[in-house]
């Protein structure tokens, strides 16, 4: 495992609050953390921070990691203080039940927790059946006046769980899609000098709700070649039938072959296995039938841009238990690095 990175960084990334269009939090982390690495640095009309390190080629190479986790948002104060919800992103109701949540108000950062009716007066029917979003709530604790003075409709909800590692390579926690992406991407930043391309390093927003942030980004940028940096559902677990384990755990960066919105071009592919082999780079090329990541809109930039998800495989995706391998990021940091420094302009047809 590379050296270079610095996981305390990821447990604090996993920890700030920031669902889809409210990335503020991982924003102006970032731009503490790297401005003394970079030659640039703004950030554009939609949130999204874009880092720019010049290169010795007239190449640009776009890198971009979302800041965004799924969550929620409030929509309704009842007459007896309880919250009632929208989710932000792809969230499945079984994951929310008995969970502890943090809303963020306009003091700060309030405990909740989303209620579930007690096994006690439920029948074997009301168990066996998923319980609706919309009969789910947060209980925070105070009287309907109480809630209504410091929480509103619109404020964002997360959930609270802090980073905890899993034996001696694995790590938990919420956010990590895509954290773990960003972080990748931060350490990238801070430690490569002098890479062949001019680097755009963009921490995109909005991605979880439409892939928003990386397509008015990409508009703005003229890439020869992209890479998208983030996470994909890993489903080596009891339950799910081999081929349908489209990437594992500790088995190395995901490198796309397609997903539901992307087809990497071939010579692209071909060369990043190639790098792979030669730098003894644990890699499995990924073939997902749906799902998407900003690659989707990156490559659909202008006129076009040659585009490739990379993806570290986590567990329990879109949840508070996400569940990723410390070997998985840092092959993608390994493969990037690589990028960065020596280019795949050679292979391009």
């Amino acid at each position: 495992m590379s050296k270079k990175l610095d996981f305390s960084l990821l447990k604090t990334l996993t920890g700030l609050a920031a669902i889809s269009g409210r990335e503020t939090s991982v924003r102006q982390f970032l731009q503490k953390q790297l401005a003394p690495y970079v030659q640039d640095m703004r950030t554009d009309a939609l949130g999204n921070l874009i880092i720019y390190k010049k290169g010795s080629s007239d190449k640009n190479l776009l890198l971009c990691a979302h800041m965004d986790e799924v969550g929620l948002m409030i929509r309704h104060i009842d007459e007896r203080g309880f919250l009632y919800f929208v989710p932000v992103g792809g969230i499945d109701p079984r994951t929310l039940l008995a969970q502890r949540v943090r809303v963020q108000t306009k003091n700060g950062p309030m405990l909740g927790v989303i209620g579930t009716k007690p096994a006690h007066i439920t029948t074997e029917a009301d168990r066996a059946k998923a319980v609706p979003l919309n009969d789910l709530y947060i209980d925070v604790g105070l009287t309907a006046e109480q809630a209504r003075a410091v929480v509103s409709p619109g404020d964002s909800v997360v959930l609270d769980r802090t980073l905890e590692e899993l034996g001696s390579a694995r790590v938990c926690a919420k956010a990590l899609d895509n954290r773990a992406g960003a972080f990748v991407l931060a350490e990238l930043v801070r430690t490569i000098e002098n890479p062949f391309y001019n680097i755009y390093a963009v921490f995109t927003v909005q991605e979880e709700v439409g892939l928003r942030g990386a397509k008015t980004a990409a508009f703005g940028i003229e890439a020869d070649v992209a890479f998208s940096l983030d996470t994909t559902g890993a489903a080596d677990i009891p339950g799910c039938s081999v081929p349908n384990q489209l990437v594992r755990l500790g088995q190395g960066v995901g490198v796309s072959a397609m997903d539901g919105y992307t087809i990497t071009p071939d010579w692209l592919l071909e060369a990043l296995k190639q790098i792979c082999t030669k730098e003894n780079i644990r890699h499995q090329v990924r073939v997902a039938p749906r799902g998407g990541n900003d690659a989707g809109a990156v490559h659909l930039s202008k006129t076009g841009v040659p585009s490739c998800a990379l993806a570290i495989p986590t567990r329990n995706i879109h949840s508070c238990v996400e569940i990723a391998d410390k070997q998985d990021m840092a092959a993608m940091f390994e493969l990037v690095s690589y990028i960065m420094n020596h280019g795949v302009e050679e292979a391009r047809p």
